[in-house]
Parts: C-alpha cells; sequence; structure tokens
C-alpha cells in the first residue's frame, strides 16, 4: 500500500516537467505524425529554421538531441527535400546542415499548428510569463553548475 502524504513523483521536478512536456506535447506529436514527420525530424527543422545553418555537433546540441539520432534524422531529412547538407567552407570534410525552402515551408505550417496547440491548450493556465522566465533561470543555473562540475 503506498504511504499517506507527498510521494516523490509529486515533487519530483525533473518527474513534473516530463509528465507537463508529455501531456502538453501529445497531441502535437499526433499532428507530427499524421505529416509524417517524426519528432527527431521536427527538432532538426525547427533549430534550422530558427538559427540557420549548422554542423551536425551543433545542431545535436541546439536540438537537445544525440549526435546518431540528429544524423539519421537529417539523412532522411535530406532524402525528402527538406534539408541539405555542404561541405564547410573551412575544413571540406565538414558537413553544414542547411533548410531548404520546401522545409521551410512544412515547419512553418506545423509551427503554426504547434502554436495553436499550445494556446488551446494552456487557455485557462494565466499568465505563464513567470514560469518560463523560471524555467530559462533554472535551466541556465543547472547547466552552470555541470560546468563547475565538469571543470
Amino acid at each position: 500500500m503506498p504511504a499517506a502524504g507527498p510521494c516523490f513523483l509529486d515533487s519530483y521536478l525533473p518527474y513534473l516537467l516530463r509528465r507537463a512536456d508529455q501531456t502538453l506535447s501529445a497531441p502535437f506529436y499526433e499532428l507530427l505524425n499524421d505529416h509524417g514527420v517524426a519528432r527527431s525530424e521536427w527538432r532538426v527543422l525547427a533549430v534550422l529554421e530558427e538559427l540557420g545553418e549548422l554542423g551536425v555537433v551543433e545542431l545535436s546540441a541546439a536540438s537537445l538531441s544525440p549526435q546518431p539520432t540528429v544524423t539519421h534524422a537529417v539523412r532522411r531529412l535530406e532524402t525528402r527535400g527538406l534539408v541539405e547538407r555542404t561541405p564547410g567552407q573551412h575544413d571540406k570534410r565538414q558537413r553544414l546542415v542547411s533548410i531548404t525552402a520546401a522545409g521551410s515551408a512544412l515547419t512553418a505550417k506545423l509551427t503554426k499548428m504547434a502554436q495553436q496547440l499550445e494556446s488551446e491548450a494552456l487557455a485557462d493556465a494565466g499568465d505563464l510569463s513567470v514560469l518560463v522566465g523560471q524555467l530559462r533561470q533554472l535551466t541556465d543555473a543547472v547547466e552552470s553548475n555541470q560546468r563547475k562540475v565538469q571543470s
């Protein structure tokens, strides 16, 4: 029988953040599936649309995905004409990834849908600007602490 009172998961921040993410993202994940876009592909497209041309290492970091996952996503997207890879200017062995016009069009369409779904899901949540700021501060603090531990 579970213990009375608050459980570990009720106050464990990583679990609560993941649960909020999964709950809020589920309708969008269905939409991605309907459009034949994997989550890893979506992250690549969204990052390239926002940040422009990147190497795979930078793209991996910005999309919050492991490098092998990004490499596979880029290959699939390139096959569909949504991204392209070109040799680096200074190092011809490096491959830079950029979004194509077709990729930008799809990303713009999906972004609008994502914003609409988010707006609908959060319609009764009130002003979340303080929470957004706190999440940014939390992320910065955790990243700073991790850098200190690693050095």
